[in-house]
C-alpha cells in the first residue's frame, strides 16, 4: 500500500481543490502516469504517480483537500469498492442549528473533520473551548455585496465578488465558481474591498451561477508555461490581444467575465475595463471602499 500526498508548492496554501482524476478506482496506475490535477492559488497543477499500483481514491473531484493528508492509495491488488471509505470534507453533515452558529461566529467548517454529523452541541463546545465571539457588524447592519481586488506585490492581480449569503464568485483556470467564504483561496494576496450595490442583482446572480471558462488565450499560455498565471504580470496579458473588453462569453478573461455580470446587475462600466488594474481604478472612482474597521470579520486578515 502506497499513499499519494499533495505537495505544498505554495507556503500560503493550506488546502487545494481536486480538479480532475485521470484514472478510476481499481485501475492500474504506472509510475510516471498523470494521476490527477489540483487547483492551488489559481494554478492547476498536475500530480504524477511515483509508484505502480491499483488506485483507491480518497476524495472526489471538486473536493477540498488539506495539504499533508493522503489523497489516494495505490494498492498491490484490486480492492472491494464497497469498502472504500472517502475522507473528503464535503461528506460532513451539519444540522441546521449547527450551520446557524457557524455563520454567527464565522467558524470554518473544516474545524470539524473528525465526525460525519456535526450537531449544535459540537459547535457550542468548540466556541466555548476557543472563547470565540460572535461577528459584530457596524451599526448592527450587515455589509452587502463587495468587489474584491486581490493585490500581489502591491499591484492589482485578480478580482472577485462577494455575494452576501452565497460566497465569493470568480473565474479561474478551472472555470467559474461560487465558493464559501471560508473556502476561498486568496493565494496569499492582500485585498481591497469595495461596496457593490447592484440594482438588478438577481440578473448578476443568475449569470454568475452559469458555468463559464476562461478564454483559450490564457489557458494555452498557462499550459505552455506552468505557473505563469501566479505571476503578477499575467494580470495584463489580455492587453496583448485587445484594449476593449470582450462581450463574447466564450472569449473572456476573469475581469471581463466579472464586469459582464456586474453590467447585468445594473452597473455602467466603460469598455476599457478588462484588467485587474483597470477594474481597480474604476472601483476607486465609482465605489465606496470598505475600511478594515467596518469590514466583515473574516476579511480583516486580508487587509
Amino acid at each position: 500500500m502506497h499513499k499519494i500526498y499533495i505537495p505544498q508548492s505554495n507556503p500560503n496554501d493550506e488546502y487545494v481543490f481536486l480538479a480532475e482524476w485521470k484514472f478510476e478506482n481499481n485501475q492500474l496506475v504506472k509510475k510516471g502516469d498523470h494521476l490527477l490535477s489540483v487547483e492551488t492559488s489559481k494554478v492547476v497543477e498536475e500530480i504524477y504517480s511515483d509508484q505502480e499500483g491499483y488506485l483507491e481514491k480518497l476524495y472526489n473531484e471538486k473536493d477540498k483537500v488539506k495539504i499533508g493528508k493522503p489523497v489516494a492509495i495505490l494498492n498491490k491488488k484490486k480492492v472491494d469498492l464497497k469498502k472504500i471509505k472517502k475522507n473528503n470534507l464535503s461528506d460532513l453533515v451539519f444540522t441546521k442549528k449547527a450551520k446557524v452558529l457557524l455563520e454567527k461566529y464565522n467558524i470554518n467548517s473544516n474545524k470539524f473533520d473528525s465526525k460525519q454529523i456535526i450537531k449544535e452541541k459540537d459547535v457550542i463546545d468548540y466556541i466555548q473551548k476557543n472563547n470565540i465571539k460572535p461577528i459584530e457588524y457596524k451599526n448592527n447592519m450587515k455589509l452587502g455585496d463587495q468587489l474584491i481586488i486581490l493585490m500581489k506585490e502591491n499591484k492589482p492581480y485578480h478580482a472577485a465578488i462577494y455575494l452576501e449569503n452565497e460566497g465569493i464568485t470568480d473565474l479561474s483556470l478551472l472555470g467559474s465558481n461560487i465558493t464559501k467564504v471560508e473556502d476561498y483561496n486568496f493565494g496569499g494576496c492582500k485585498c481591497i474591498f469595495f461596496e457593490l450595490k447592484m440594482s438588478k442583482k438577481r440578473n448578476a446572480q443568475n449569470f454568475f451561477k452559469e458555468p463559464a471558462l476562461l478564454t483559450e488565450k490564457i489557458i494555452k499560455k498557462e499550459k505552455s508555461a506552468r505557473g505563469w498565471s501566479t505571476k503578477v504580470e499575467s494580470a495584463d496579458y489580455i492587453l496583448k490581444f485587445r484594449n476593449k473588453r470582450s462581450k463574447n462569453i466564450d472569449d473572456m478573461n476573469c475581469i471581463e467575465w466579472l464586469v459582464y455580470g456586474m453590467e447585468l446587475g445594473g452597473l455602467e462600466i466603460s469598455d476599457d475595463v478588462l484588467t485587474a488594474s483597470t477594474i481597480y481604478n474604476w472601483a476607486k472612482n465609482n465605489l465606496a471602499e470598505v475600511k478594515k474597521n467596518s469590514s466583515l470579520l473574516f476579511f480583516k486578515k486580508y487587509y
